[in-house]
């Protein structure tokens, strides 16, 4: 029978409580008519590992697309100590991120310097690169070329460098060091290069670009050396964080989508021993995820190190694992993202 037509016949029942049987039942059905695809809508606040935040920070939506959003900002130098702990306005954005989503203790760097950990992180290997030094091009599969060679659109952001896929070890306060991509043979020899490889917008233009009509699902930022903290400060790193992080995580790239964030650094300075997995000694470093799934975790103890980052970008993209990202013991970040 017709809705319709059971509503009529209700209403020619002689009793009152006939009556409003009838239109408590077509009131409800209409109700459940409202949803196009008959899905309830979710609501955020009922998940258990997506509570409501008590902050300004922006609350990720459930996600419309399950393809992977990754973002990656890489900090340099100053530590687990320096940016998570004993919180005052020098490292204020820093904790705040860390109490509202995850901080995964303990976190490290694979070794020192800089650039080994940058391939570490990008490659499975340092390489064999032991020094800042190392001039490549390595003609070893990477994350970029996995990226590409899956369709998978990425983009690779250096705050102040001159050009797109500039070869020149250093210009103003951009360092090469800092650019993992450029140190591969299949990207630094292609054309393709100075479409993936991009001097950083600035925020307008990056929020321009990932809320465009055909935003990269993986995008890494290396802030410049002041505003990574290698020549600057943990003020100016959390300045900087705050300026440009913070309009992202407004963004429809983050809310709509099953996103996740990354702020990590690449070594640890103050720290010559601290080390993890078997790699040699880089340092205890921040790892933040920021995500629908990590919202509210605060402090997760889980143990892992560069290898374990790429690990899980890799798994969310569903690409091969690369090298030291094969052996699970350099962690899993995995039940954190999206």
């Amino acid at each position: 029978m017709r809705l319709t037509e059971r509503w009529k016949t209700r209403i020619a029942l002689p009793t009152l409580a006939a009556v409003v049987l009838a239109a408590g039942l077509f009131l409800g059905l209409s109700h459940l008519g409202h949803s196009p695809t008959g899905t309830p809508r979710a609501k955020v606040s009922a998940s258990p590992s997506a509570p409501a935040s008590s902050t300004a920070t922006a609350t990720p939506t459930t996600p419309q697309s399950s393809a992977p959003h990754v973002l990656m900002i890489m900090e340099e130098n100053q530590g687990y100590n320096a940016s998570q702990t004993n919180c005052g306005s020098s490292n204020s954005y820093f904790c705040q991120l860390a109490s509202e989503y995850a901080s995964v203790v303990p976190w490290y760097g694979a070794t020192h310097p800089s650039l080994p950990n940058y391939l570490a992180v990008t490659s499975g290997s340092t390489q064999g690169c032991l020094s800042d030094g190392c001039s490549g091009p390595y003609a070893v599969d990477n994350l970029g070329n996995q990226l590409t060679q899956a369709n998978i659109p990425w983009t690779a952001y250096m705050e102040s460098m001159p050009r797109p896929c500039y070869s020149g070890a250093s210009a103003g306060e951009y360092a090469q060091k800092h650019d993992p991509f450029v140190y591969y043979a299949d990207l630094v020899d292609s054309a393709a290069c100075a479409d993936h490889v991009l001097p950083y917008p600035g925020v307008s233009g990056l929020l321009s670009a990932l809320d465009g009509s055909s935003p990269p699902d993986f995008v890494w930022v290396t802030p410049n050396l002041i505003d990574d903290m290698h020549d600057g400060t943990v003020a100016d790193g959390n300045a900087w964080l705050a300026a440009n992080l913070g309009p992202v995580l407004s963004s429809s790239w983050f809310t709509d989508s099953n996103s996740t964030v990354i702020v990590t650094e690449d070594e640890n300075d103050a720290q010559s021993s601290g080390v993890c997995c078997g790699d040699a000694a880089g340092g205890q470093i921040p790892e933040l995820v920021i995500s629908r799934h990590a919202q509210g975790k605060g402090i997760v103890s889980l143990t892992g190190d560069q290898y374990g980052t790429l690990r899980t970008i890799e798994q969310a993209f569903g690409l091969p694992l690369l090298g030291a990202a094969a052996n699970s013991i350099n962690g899993d970040l995995t039940p954190l993202f999206g």
